[in-house]
């Protein structure tokens, strides 16, 4: 079946583009922003401070490098995000540097979730529009795998700390606590296992 991120080719951005955007706006004065980017800008200058760390820390394992010199066919990702969110703030540096380690086999493209949000309804999680979302399509735009918002465990530790009523930002120290211990390697397994 066709993807309909497949349509999104053209409306995307490189790693790049997505990167430059994010920090302008991470770093940019009030009179610079839009509304909802001043009402976000503390989100956005924290989780850039996270995406830089994952990637200046983040190596693909020579597991992952096993499994992507192996790879039969090439794959376009589209990687669904914005930079307020925490999530993605984690996943993408791991998720950009497996695609760059593919030496070609897997195209990333960055769809901005707030501009196209009419996607991300095709790919909800237990109802709702969580991000990151990533979706991998062959060259033909057949859809192969989607995964996300976020690894297994910290999905289950998520719920869990969800059970015992604590409060939003309790919820989120614990997890972006779990992510600096794991050290992306939980999101690297995941995604190598849908590679094949």
């Amino acid at each position: 079946m066709k993807s309909p991120a497949f349509e999104y080719l053209n409306k995307s951005e490189t790693i790049l583009e997505y990167n430059q955007r994010f920090h302008a706006i991470a770093h940019a004065t009030v009179d610079e922003l839009s509304e909802h980017q001043n009402e976000m800008s503390g989100y956005y200058q924290l989780n850039w401070a996270r995406s830089s760390r994952v990637d200046k820390t983040y190596s693909i394992s020579d597991k992952g490098v096993n499994v992507l010199s192996g790879m039969k066919q090439k794959q376009i990702w589209f990687f669904i995000t914005e930079g307020w969110c925490g999530d993605s703030s984690q996943s993408l540096p791991v998720i950009a540097k497996i695609a760059q380690e593919s030496k070609g086999n897997i195209d990333l493209h960055i769809v901005p979730r707030d501009a196209h949000p009419e996607l991300l309804e095709q790919y909800l999680t237990n109802g709702s529009m969580s991000i990151p979302k990533l979706i991998a399509t062959d060259e033909n735009g057949e859809e192969l795998w989607v995964w996300g918002p976020r690894p297994k465990p910290a999905s289950e530790l998520f719920q869990s700390l969800k059970q015992q009523n604590l409060d939003k930002e309790e919820i989120y120290k614990n997890i972006h606590a779990w992510y600096a211990k794991d050290k992306g390697y939980a999101i690297e397994q995941e995604v190598m296992e849908h590679i094949f």
